[in-house]
């Protein structure tokens, strides 16, 4: 690559870091928050919910945006969005607020990700595996600085000026974008046929996909948001202890991403292979309802290689079980993304309500209950991916 695609790919990827700063760092820092905001576990709980709503719902309409507008613009106006959100999160007052604010954090990321995976894979040609394969990586090295680092910091600073520090930090990554990544080029503005785009929506194999993937997100969700207040506020752990349990459940998908992405090629099976992935995850959060500290490490830990291998099965089979045209895999891949995180939104409320009601135990007990509602889904996908599909 010549030195503009390299600072390029450095621009988008410094992006992603910080993306996963801002994506992971309230659910590690909500003990300091929670205290300040007056707001306990339905405080998180409320926080959490109103960002999954918001990257869930625009993640189809980013993609279209896109296309009309260029993937560069839409990169940047989402890390703007963002950035300006978790700086606006800093200086709030109750948790309503911030919920808000929080909405509008996700929304704004829901604009980063697919394009940004266009324009990765434009500026490495053939070696765009390569290419996305860094990107995702480096969403696992900002979680570990989200979860475990903003702890430490937040704890020898306050949260909000950590909170002022990421947003800054994601304003500095868009003005990096702006003046390194080279201009959109080609057919912008051009129309997508609603034809395609409706028989993409209305794909019952992608509807499936997008809830059966849900029941993965759901506890990475419940762990990465959750387990750090849990580990500090019920067993009484260290807030770097707690934060670095959590950060397990992102950094094994660095590694069980690739295996995953294998696996299937090999294979083709997406049935078998989600329904796999979502059964690590239900035993790793009835693992998170031991109360005690290794029973919560390697649930984290579990549900981290589930989740990286079913994120990867899941848009790798959206990709090949769609029956439109090749120019449309970047659409389906966010409209069974969108079905998964929107979805996403209300198991967070419950856990929250279990916890506080009945207790953490009883909340990772119905968190694991609640992914096994959607073995059901999964149940009725292909068996295999058909050759002249993919």
């Amino acid at each position: 690559m010549d030195e503009t695609t390299n600072r390029a790919v450095a621009a988008l990827v410094a992006a992603r870091l910080v993306y996963a700063v801002n994506w992971l760092n309230i659910g590690a820092i909500f003990y300091l928050m929670g205290t300040d905001l007056s707001g306990g576990v339905s405080g998180l709980g409320t926080l959490t919910s109103s960002f999954y709503l918001g990257v869930g719902l625009l993640q189809v309409p980013g993609g279209l945006f896109a296309a009309k507008w260029g993937p560069k613009m839409v990169v940047t106006l989402g890390i703007m969005m963002s950035s300006f959100a978790v700086l606006g999160s800093a200086i709030s007052s109750n948790i309503p607020e911030v919920a808000v604010f929080r909405f509008i954090v996700g929304a704004g990321m829901a604009f980063v990700f697919a394009p940004a995976v266009v324009l990765l894979a434009r500026f490495v040609g053939s070696k765009s595996g390569i290419g996305v394969g860094l990107f995702n990586s480096t969403f696992g090295v900002g979680g570990i600085f989200g979860l475990f680092g903003w702890i430490v910091l937040a704890s020898a600073t306050g949260w909000r000026p950590s909170l002022l520090l990421s947003g800054i930090l994601g304003v500095l990554t868009a003005i990096l974008v702006v003046y390194f990544v080279p201009r959109d080029e080609g057919n912008l503005g051009s129309r997508l046929a609603l034809s395609e785009l409706r028989r993409i929506f209305e794909d019952r194999n992608l509807i499936l996909l997008g809830f059966g993937t849900m029941g993965i997100t759901l506890g990475n969700t419940l762990v990465s948001s959750f387990m750090a207040f849990y580990l500090h506020e019920q067993l009484g752990e260290t807030p770097a202890l707690a934060g670095l349990i959590s950060a397990l459940m992102v950094v094994m998908p660095i590694f069980s991403a690739l295996w995953g992405g294998r696996l299937y090629d090999r294979m083709k099976k997406p049935r078998l292979l989600m329904l796999a992935a979502l059964l690590a995850m239900i035993v790793a959060l009835l693992l998170c309802a031991l109360p005690n500290l290794i029973g919560a490490a390697v649930g984290s830990a579990l549900g981290g290689a589930a989740f990286g291998v079913g994120l990867t099965v899941s848009f790798a089979a959206a990709k090949d079980l769609h029956g439109t045209q090749k120019e449309y895999d970047g659409v389906a891949i966010a409209w069974v993304n969108s079905l998964s995180l929107t979805s996403s939104f209300w198991p967070p409320l419950v856990f929250s309500y279990l916890a506080e009601s009945l207790g953490y135990a009883v909340a990772w007990f119905g968190g694991a209950c609640l992914s096994l509602l959607f073995l059901v889904p999964l149940v009725f996908l292909p068996d295999k991916v058909r050759d002249e599909v993919t």
